[in-house]
């Protein structure tokens, strides 16, 4: 297991690299007693509504392992702590989890975000992949927060919630999911993970991900994103600063 422990500002958390997170995993699924897990990632936008929002703070803290998405997070480890956790885009973990074909049972799952229209044909890709899981149960991501701990109640004995809905719905839906399938891996997948799937959204090509600029495709590409760059990106340089002058005071007393 990736027992290393990082922690940037007020979030303290456990995560690995790409190969661990995912040896992590299978290993979780091949365990015959095993109990229900947290699987979150954190990126600048993330980390912003972690300060602003109680669910994403009791999500994130709550989380058995939490995914590193953003080249914002690792740099600004750097500068605050000198060292910095590995970077995981969400998606290719996802990826890694999809290729599983090491098992005569597939994981049963059911998979929450996107549209009515989007959900189905996310839901038919993880399907029709031929790896180790099987959707048994889709819900849209257009509901009222307070819903959906009763639509997850029929999919209690579900081996996974798959969840991709935006910050920070996805986070209260996911500890709704903890409550109602307690022996679930409930996993935070991402929006942009569900639309890929979907077929809505473009892969960054690998070179660009590789160097962390992800999230300049999708800033070109994806209108919606752009306000977390700005004025998401100098909120999380706040954030930053603040942890900056804490650690500097903490230091010296």
């Amino acid at each position: 297991m990736p027992e290393a422990a990082y922690r940037f500002g007020d979030l303290a958390f456990k995560t690995g690299g790409l190969a661990e997170l995912d040896q992590t995993l299978r290993r979780w699924r091949q365990d015959p007693g095993r109990t229900g897990k947290l699987l979150g990632f954190v990126n600048p936008h993330v980390y912003n509504q972690y300060q602003r929002e109680a669910a994403v703070r009791d999500f994130l803290d709550s989380c058995d392992w939490v995914c590193v998405d953003g080249i914002g997070i690792v740099v600004a480890s750097r500068l605050l702590y000198g060292a910095a956790p590995p970077r995981v885009v969400a998606t290719r973990l996802f990826d890694r989890a999809l290729a599983w074909k090491d098992s005569k049972t597939r994981m049963t799952a059911v998979l929450i975000g996107g549209t009515p229209e989007q959900t189905p044909r996310a839901a038919a890709a993880i399907n029709d992949a031929g790896g180790a899981w099987r959707i048994v149960g889709m819900i849209d991501g257009f509901r009222n927060a307070e819903d959906y701990p009763a639509l997850l109640q029929p999919y209690s004995t579900v081996d996974a919630v798959l969840v991709g809905a935006g910050s920070p719905k996805s986070e209260r839906i996911l500890l709704a999911a903890r409550l109602a399938c307690p022996k679930a891996l409930c996993w935070h997948i991402g929006g942009g993970t569900l639309s890929v799937h979907a077929g809505d959204k473009a892969r960054a090509p690998g070179w660009l991900s590789a160097i962390g600029c992800e999230w300049l495709h999708r800033y070109v590409l994806e209108p919606h994103y752009r306000p977390r760059v700005h004025p998401g990106g100098a909120e999380f340089v706040r954030h930053a600063l603040k942890h900056r002058f804490s650690a500097t005071r903490e230091c010296q007393s």
